[in-house]
């Protein structure tokens, strides 16, 4: 009887914890990943009034993620060194103004070069609230907190289309563009969010004000008991970094790689493509909305599937199946403005496509770690994740110089299919098979 009311309260301290952190989180990822593809909505406006080509708009897009990855290592040391919630703040407070002087830029070079240092500014975000969960929160529910953590990227474009459709609705103002006026406002958030979050979370439990002693002492113990014990049967390795398998680290970076190329030449395109279909301006961002809440129901209905089966195979071919088959499926089109089915089929292709990927990316993190030394999973998935988001530059890069070039986004976005249509292949013919009896 003991027992069962210890369970108890620990579940009602768990939630207590999840409830006053994890919406906190996710408001500042979605601040964070709209400030990341907000041109998408300006770019429009933006190339008319700096003459700024399809191409040089892709390259900028995606200059984010190479700066992102150049960053990493320094912004995970400065994590480190002082913490994930003053870290997360000075970061949040760097990207906000690099966003807000995007309003001002002239020259390509001088969008290239803020596009560049968003992604340098942004890199420790991610990482930095992964540290900052694990010093929270138990296993047991960790994964599950990342994956609603990560429910803010559709959430950002469901909301961010109508709002920023509506900022660019205003025209301008105080001798600011309506491009310019969308790229302020939203840079705002993150610059009073990072001034304001020191006294907004805590750097650790001990240091909660709002837990009694009671409840800090029973969160240790329940983190305590979720940690496996450290394997002693490892040799410690001074000379050199373990990333586990080669073959296993190449599969996965190259899976993610092709997730993402497909997942953000949509994300920062798809206002353009929409354009080019005939949507009115005023009803783009409503059209944005549309296409991401099917991709975010389809998110945590996929989530609670795969709780089920950790290691089944088919938990993560199944969605990048489903994306490759959207993406590829959105080159239906004609080269006139296309009728109510079509644009229906095309809306619905994208929606699929996001789906697919972001379905994908709580199973592809399972399945990156299933059966590895626990020595090597840190600095494998640290790789994993900088080396796959240059998908994320190669995806709009890519797009955009086809877009200039040809007047159509169909081949990109066939390419973006394919690619993880590859994968796929790869993942089934390369991974092992021993967990899938399981």
């Amino acid at each position: 009887m003991e027992i069962e009311a210890v369970r108890a309260e620990t579940q009602h301290m768990l939630r207590r914890v999840l409830w006053r952190i994890l919406p906190l989180l996710l408001l500042l990822y979605l601040i964070a990943y709209l400030d990341r593809i907000n041109i998408s909505f300006a770019a429009s406006s933006m190339q008319r009034d700096l003459h700024f080509s399809d191409a040089l708009y892709g390259t900028g897009a995606g200059l984010f993620f190479l700066g992102a990855l150049l960053a990493q290592l320094p912004s995970n040391l400065l994590i480190a060194r002082i913490g994930a919630r003053r870290t997360i703040a000075g970061l949040m407070l760097a990207w906000g103004c690099i966003s807000a002087a995007i309003a001002f830029v002239h020259t390509p070079a001088a969008f290239l070069t803020l596009r560049f240092l968003l992604g340098a500014a942004e890199a420790g975000f991610y990482p930095g609230v992964i540290f900052y969960l694990t010093l929270w929160l138990p296993r047991r529910v960790r994964t599950s907190a990342i994956a609603w953590f990560l429910f803010a990227i559709p959430l950002a474009s469901i909301f961010g289309g109508p709002l920023s459709t509506w900022i660019l609705q205003l025209g301008p103002h105080g001798g600011f563009s309506d491009w310019q006026q969308l790229l302020l406002v939203q840079a705002i958030p993150a610059v009073l969010f990072g001034a304001a979050l020191p006294w907004l979370l805590s750097d650790s439990p001990a240091q909660a004000a709002w837990l009694s002693e009671r409840e800090r002492t029973l969160l240790e113990r329940t983190r305590s008991e979720d940690e496996p014990p450290a394997p002693a049967e490892m040799p410690m390795q001074h000379a050199t970094i373990d990333f586990g398998s080669a073959r296993h680290l190449l599969l996965f970076v190259t899976i993610y790689f092709t997730m993402q190329f497909g997942l953000y030449a949509q994300s920062f395109w798809l206002p353009r493509v929409l354009q080019g279909l005939g949507i009115a301006k005023p009803a783009i961002g409503w059209h944005v909305s549309l296409v991401y809440i099917g991709a975010a129901l389809l998110m945590v209905f996929w989530g609670y599937v795969t709780d089920h089966a950790p290691t089944r195979r088919w938990t993560l071919t199944v969605p990048l199946l489903l994306s490759a088959s959207g993406y590829m499926l959105t080159s239906l089109r004609t080269n006139r403005t296309p009728g109510l089915a079509t644009l229906f089929v095309i809306l619905f292709a994208f929606s699929m496509g996001s789906a697919g990927a972001l379905a994908a990316t709580p199973p592809f993190w399972a399945q990156a770690t299933l059966g590895q030394r626990t020595s090597s999973v840190a600095a494998m998935v640290a790789i994993i994740n900088a080396l796959g988001n240059l998908g994320g530059f190669a995806g709009p890069t890519l797009l955009g110089r086809l877009y200039q070039s040809t007047g159509s986004y169909s081949t990109g976005m066939f390419c973006a299919g394919a690619g993880i249509v590859l994968s796929a292949v790869l993942f089934l013919s390369i991974h092992t098979r021993a967990y899938d009896s399981t």
